[in-house]
């Protein structure tokens, strides 16, 4: 069972507490991966850049994302209460990816971005009809 679990997380705080509760549960740091980005590395929002103002688009989002190897069910478990615990936004498990593969952040970005899109897709379309509204 080995395998790479990807979490996303909402914000710096959660993937701080993750890293510590993955090391605090036995994890080495090989085993998983914060990926961080020094935060003055924001992109300059280019319609204010051309006209010299200052102001920057929203921070960059990329040290939200967590990777961790898991190798027994044991593992999954803490790795999911950690998560979870940390107010994990979603997990993914990919079982066709070494920890080594998920070193490359814009890997790691395409092939979750891959797999949202799938499981947008994949959901029913429903309607509902005005008459019905105002019956709930």
């Amino acid at each position: 069972m080995d395998y790479t679990i990807v979490g996303l997380f909402p914000n710096e705080e959660s993937i701080t507490r993750v890293s510590y509760g993955l090391e605090k549960s036995g994890f080495k740091q090989d085993d998983f991966i914060v990926y961080k980005r020094n935060l003055s590395e924001r992109k300059k929002n280019v319609w204010n850049s051309l006209f010299g103002s200052e102001s920057y688009d929203r921070p960059n989002t990329d040290t939200l994302i967590t990777s961790v190897a898991v190798r027994t069910e044991e593992e999954l478990k803490d790795i999911t209460q950690s998560f979870n615990e940390n107010n994990v936004v979603k997990i993914y498990e990919f079982k066709d990816m070494t920890i080594d593969e998920a070193k490359d952040l814009n890997y790691i970005k395409k092939i979750v971005s891959v797999r949202a899109k799938s499981q947008v897709y994949g959901i029913p379309q429903m309607s509902v009809s005005a008459s019905l509204m105002n019956e709930l």
